[in-house]
């Protein structure tokens, strides 16, 4: 009787470790995956720090030689400011839209969200969660939202994760009027963080070509510059009257051509990464990635997950 039974724990240990080893090779991005122990997934909230608040502020498809001051004069000045800024922020090895926004909002590769393309098929947000789940699972002060013009970073990501979104596509002229409201009447909520996403770059691109010397790329861009300008002056007024916000302007990915398909271009694979903040030391030195974003947003609230710590893959690029 005991030798059956060692047999049959034999037989599921190969059982589990073929499977494993299947999952590990599905992967296509050769990054080592941590294994954590969800153990202890106690979490810890810094009172000097919870009331700070955070606009992200993620532009699909923007490359890193459009950033200029005579294409974008409001992000170039911004650029300029006390800031961390990364005009080689690396992608992911897969440069659809997909990925980089679920790496961008869980702070892990895709080898462990497992969203691979733009389907979200597979993909295991569940067992690596966005930074908002953190937050919103923790904190109840704190008012989240997220205005996108691309609709599956809501439905496919989000929308268990925050308390306000838009559910269906809309604009980019809409995220911003979204956006306005949100900031200036509280309606329907008074955010605390925001996330924004605005895709007619990427779609000027597919269209006409992704380059700082394609006419309707440019004018794209100029005009989303002009939202930056505004969201971004909105900011600066609260911080006026005491409020202490982050702004974060992020992409998923550059482009050339019709496309970003290949990481090898370096036009496509290095895109824009931008923290701003009054008086905030930033770690000029660190060269980001896409997961680096989810951590620093939470260092900046001081959330501090004993989960989040063991499985994310990127670093707060916060002093």
């Amino acid at each position: 009787m005991y030798v059956y039974i060692m047999h049959k724990k034999n037989i599921i240990y190969f059982i589990f470790m073929m499977m494993f080893f299947v999952f590990l090779n599905s992967c296509e991005k050769d990054i080592p995956i941590n294994f954590c122990s969800f153990q202890d997934d106690s979490v810890k909230v810094d009172s000097l720090k919870i009331n700070n608040k955070v606009l992200i502020i993620g532009i699909d498809g923007f490359r890193s030689d459009a950033l200029t001051q005579e294409i974008t004069p409001f992000i170039y000045e911004f650029s300029q400011r006390n800031v961390y800024l990364n005009l080689s922020h690396l992608t992911e090895e897969d440069t659809y839209s997909g990925p980089n926004w679920s790496s961008i909002l869980t702070g892990v590769h895709y080898n462990k969200h497992n969203v691979t393309d733009n389907s979200f098929d597979g993909s295991l947000f569940e067992m690596f969660p966005t930074f908002f789940n953190y937050i919103e699972n923790n904190v109840n002060s704190i008012n989240t939202s997220s205005i996108v013009n691309w609709v599956p970073i809501n439905k496919k990501i989000l929308s268990r994760d925050v308390d306000y979104n838009t559910e269906s596509q809309i604009s980019d002229s809409l995220v911003f009027i979204e956006a306005l409201n949100l900031l200036l009447n509280d309606d329907p909520i008074k955010p605390d963080i925001l996330f924004l996403h605005f895709d007619e770059l990427d779609a000027a691109g597919h269209n006409f070509g992704f380059s700082p010397n394609i006419i309707e790329y440019v004018e794209t861009l100029n005009n989303i510059d002009l939202y930056v300008d505004s969201l971004v002056s909105i900011i600066d007024n609260k911080r006026l009257f005491g409020e202490n916000w982050m702004c974060i302007l992020v992409s998923d990915h550059g482009g050339d051509g019709y496309s970003h398909g290949d990481y090898n271009n370096i036009k496509i694979r290095e895109t824009v990464f931008i923290a701003e903040h009054p008086s905030q030391n930033f770690k000029l030195q660190h060269k980001s990635n896409m997961t680096d974003i989810a951590p620093t947003v939470l260092d900046f609230l001081g959330v501090s997950s004993s989960k989040f710590d063991c499985s994310r893959d990127g670093q707060s690029i916060l002093e």
